[in-house]
């Protein structure tokens, strides 16, 4: 979290003139800060997802998108931080309605030109320590510091943000929900709190972690069960994910035993995400449903897609 604290902040800036921009990257550079300079509204959009900068300083007036079209659109994108400051600048003097519609938008600040880049360091300090100590208290309060994965809450904002980009760009998603299958298939053990120093589901935990793709995302459920979310996997990439996975607990396993087979799965997968229209969270209550159902027939398979269950 010190990193996040250290590293130097970096602000996207895009107004109305070569000079304006050029005179504030200057003082922005000399007390510190990274600076990218944006061309136009739709450069300061593209700049602003690609980067996630510390802040934002925009003219109301920029060519193609103005920046407060540009403040309102990243207010309203899911995966741009809802913290970052944005402010807003105009010519002076700045109609009422021009800087109400900047608040309205989403600007923190609405400076009129010229602006006073004392007054505007000061506030950037401010505003950025506060991004920031938001996002360290983000983090720990979405990783389970026992385990080192993602609490329910982090599941829950990771699905948000991949839910939307696989909507938006019509990509494949699944959720797969795991336990370890007890000997007596008792679905009991968790991944919560104290259970998970119990050596078996910490070696399982252990194990699995090391077979996921570096773009999974692995948390837990509100029960205490290992949860992954998997952008760009259909229904026949989680059975080649659940394949790989039981194949190198095997391998890892001493000779003779049976851990290949030591987990049961339940999942949901859908090719085009944008045809569901499912709220993020759905994608967790599904797989876990899934699995709920995983050992109630005999000699069932131990891994079920939320699909294949009866309809009730």
């Amino acid at each position: 979290m010190a990193d996040v604290v250290n590293q130097p902040p970096v602000v996207v800036i895009a107004t109305d003139g070569e000079w304006a921009s050029r005179s504030l990257e200057s003082v922005l550079v000399s007390h510190g800060y990274i600076v990218i300079r944006a061309m136009d509204g739709h450069d300061a959009l593209n700049c602003s997802r690609r980067t996630q900068p510390d802040a934002l300083i925009l003219d109301a007036h920029l060519a193609g998108v103005g920046g407060i079209e540009v403040c309102g659109q990243l207010r309203d994108d899911p995966n741009f931080d809802p913290a970052t400051p944005i402010i807003i600048t105009g010519p002076s003097p700045a109609s009422r309605a021009v800087k109400s519609a900047a608040f309205a938008a989403g600007a923190w600040e609405f400076c009129s030109h010229p602006i006073d880049t004392d007054t505007l360091l000061l506030e950037l300090t401010t505003f950025i320590r506060a991004k920031r100590a938001g996002t360290i208290a983000r983090a720990k309060s979405m990783v389970d510091e026992s385990t080192g994965v993602l609490t329910p809450l982090g599941m829950e904002k990771w699905a948000e943000q991949l839910a939307a980009r696989a909507s938006r760009n019509h990509e494949s998603l699944a959720c797969v929900v795991l336990m370890p299958n007890t000997p007596n298939g008792s679905s009991t053990a968790t991944f919560a709190g104290v259970e998970a120093t119990n050596t078996k589901v910490t070696e399982f935990l252990q194990l699995s972690r090391e077979h996921f793709r570096r773009s999974d995302i692995v948390g837990r459920t509100s029960d205490g069960r290992l949860a992954l979310l998997a952008p760009e996997t259909d229904d026949a990439g989680v059975h080649g994910l659940l394949a790989r996975l039981r194949s190198s607990i095997e391998a890892a396993a001493e000779p003779g035993a049976t851990a290949g087979k030591d987990f049961k799965a339940g999942y949901w997968a859908v090719q085009d995400f944008s045809s569901a229209p499912l709220e993020p969270a759905e994608l967790l209550r599904r797989a876990a449903r899934a699995l709920d159902h995983v050992g109630l027939t005999p000699g069932q398979d131990l891994s079920i897609g939320f699909d294949q269950l009866p309809i009730s």
